[in-house]
């Protein structure tokens, strides 16, 4: 018996399956490549913008940097390396906002946060009218941070505005699917509230000083080091400070103390810019006022390596010599 020949594809259906093919790869390479994306910004290396001048002259506002990832997987954060890290969250980083509730009878007040979904439009939000209506206000997520007090007056009629014994606790899930924050407090009272993120600021970039082990001290604007394996402080040179700043570290608040004793597992930073940066000699708890003057390890994100743009300043950027 004759066998039939193969009857040839049609032209629409061989285009067809021409396109097919041709999409498939393409999705195909796209995958694969944002694969690699992921995995080298998450391990070997990821880019950054620069915001303020607290690292100048070693860095300035606006550049474009690339941070090296890889050395902190591998290896231990040094002195003298430039970081970028998750600062933690301090009393220089806004609240999400503050609103006041009376609580009732029970000493119950309730929050309603049905309208507060979406995060705030920062262009409207300029205004200082429109920033007081409930679209300029940010989202509230689980987790965040809810910090409330009673509202006080002082002798002169004014808010009392110390937060230093403020209540502390965080948005459950069931808050949000219900859309109110319950607070508990005294019957008839008038609350003060605070909601910030759990996520914190966004990232800092600054200098170690200090590793864990290491007693800083901070005397007459000179930084001095004194390591676990030594007995002595010696005054560290920083030659990457600019004239403006070098011999002129001091601190911007009043301190219990000048020495910083560097516990295991975090980093004492101080930003170049010693006159401009908000750094380890300053930072506290959003509330209390507790001083936390340490990164965690956890939160570095990598060593600053390079920066790439302008064009006309790419550089590569080395540690000091501490």
């Amino acid at each position: 018996m004759k066998e039939e020949a193969a009857k040839p594809e049609s032209g629409t259906k061989k285009f067809l399956k021409e396109v097919g093919l041709f999409l498939a790869d393409i999705l195909y390479n796209a995958v694969i490549i944002i694969i690699l994306v992921v995995l080298i910004r998450s391990f070997l290396i990821s880019p950054f913008r620069v915001i303020g001048s607290s690292m100048a002259d070693t860095l300035q506002s606006n550049e474009f940097i690339l941070i090296d990832k890889l050395s902190y997987n591998i290896g231990e954060p040094d002195r003298g390396d430039p970081i970028v890290f998750k600062p933690p969250i301090t009393s220089k980083y806004p609240h999400k906002f503050e609103e006041a509730v009376t609580t009732d009878e029970n000493g119950v007040g309730i929050l309603d946060i049905s309208e507060l979904k979406t995060n705030k439009d920062v262009v409207y939000c300029q205004n200082q009218f429109v920033k007081k209506l409930w679209f300029c206000k940010d989202a509230v997520n689980e987790n965040d941070l809810i910090y409330f007090q009673p509202i006080q007056q002082d002798r002169w009629n004014n808010t009392e505005s110390s937060w230093k014994n403020a209540k502390e606790r965080t948005v459950t899930q069931e808050e949000i699917e219900n859309e109110q924050i319950i607070i508990e407090g005294e019957a008839n009272q008038s609350y003060s509230i605070r909601i910030y993120s759990s996520n914190g600021p966004e990232y800092f970039v600054k200098r170690i000083i200090g590793i864990p082990g290491d007693t800083i001290k901070i005397e007459n604007g000179i930084v001095y080091l004194k390591t676990a394996e030594s007995e002595d402080f010696i005054e560290l040179g920083e030659d990457y400070l600019n004239q403006e700043n070098q011999d002129h570290t001091y601190f911007n608040q009043k301190l219990s103390s000048n020495t910083f004793i560097v516990p295991e597992e975090y980093y004492f930073v101080l930003g170049d810019n010693r006159n401009h940066s908000n750094d380890s000699r300053s930072w506290f708890a959003p509330i209390n006022q507790e001083h936390t003057p340490y990164v965690y390890t956890e939160d570095i994100s990598g060593k600053v390596l390079v920066v790439l743009w302008p064009l006309t300043d790419i550089r590569f950027i080395s540690s000091g010599n501490l």
